[in-house]
């Protein structure tokens, strides 16, 4: 009798699994380590890249041996789901402070409030170089591709809720305000200058107007 295939994972199942695998390591030796690993590989790929970095040099600049990172994350790729799972976390924690934010003020202003934040964070140099490398090798390698999508799903999914629901209008407000946010770590390679120029309050208000329902003119 021919075996039925199993059903592929859900995302929430994947995500339970990573979260059962890294609770087995989670001792503050194994996170001081996993830590330094990161911190290793990240340096390396901005510096060579991924397809530039061997699990050697990632081993040597994290000064450990290739048997623990590989018993911690298995391979480069890894490696940068762990990364991209880091960075997930931290914009989870810059989201909870927004949602807390509305006890007080309305949602845009909310959001327009940690404005200053993103805008640091996608034009800063260390920051940008290494997203744009594992930008670059998820357009080649499906393994990070479908990492970085996941990533990306479970935060607009969450994100949607707080700008207007699972409605049309929310996710297109989620995508019009994801491209100017990450636009700017383009603009900043393209014009290391852009600091200089770019208005903050303009980029402010043109926030304020995406995340602002419109009002019914009618008669």
């Amino acid at each position: 009798m021919e075996r039925v295939p199993d059903a592929p994972p859900t995302a929430l199942e994947e995500r339970r699994t990573m979260t059962a695998i890294q609770k087995s390591d989670e001792t503050p030796t194994a996170r001081r380590r996993k830590e330094q690993v990161l911190a290793a590989a990240a340096d390396c790929f901005r510096r060579e890249g991924f397809h530039g970095s061997s699990m050697a040099q990632i081993s040597a600049a994290a000064g450990m041996s290739s048997g623990h990172i590989y018993h911690y994350f298995g391979s480069k790729e890894g490696i940068v789901a762990a990364i991209v799972e880091r960075e997930r976390s931290e914009l989870g924690l810059l989201f909870e402070e927004v949602k807390a934010a509305t006890q007080q003020v309305d949602v845009a202003s909310a959001i327009v409030d940690k404005l200053p934040v993103g805008i640091a964070r996608n034009t800063d140099n260390c920051h940008v170089s290494l997203l744009m490398d594992i930008l670059a090798e998820a357009s080649r390698n499906s393994e990070i591709a479908q990492v970085i999508q996941r990533s990306d799903r479970e935060l607009r999914e969450e994100v949607y809720q707080f700008i207007g629901g699972d409605t049309p209008e929310a996710k297109s407000r989620y995508e019009i305000l994801g491209a100017l946010l990450e636009g700017l770590s383009i603009r900043v390679l393209r014009n290391p200058d852009l600091d200089a120029v770019l208005d903050q309050e303009m980029l402010r208000r043109v926030v304020r107007y995406v995340l602002t329902p419109p009002t019914d003119t009618a008669p």
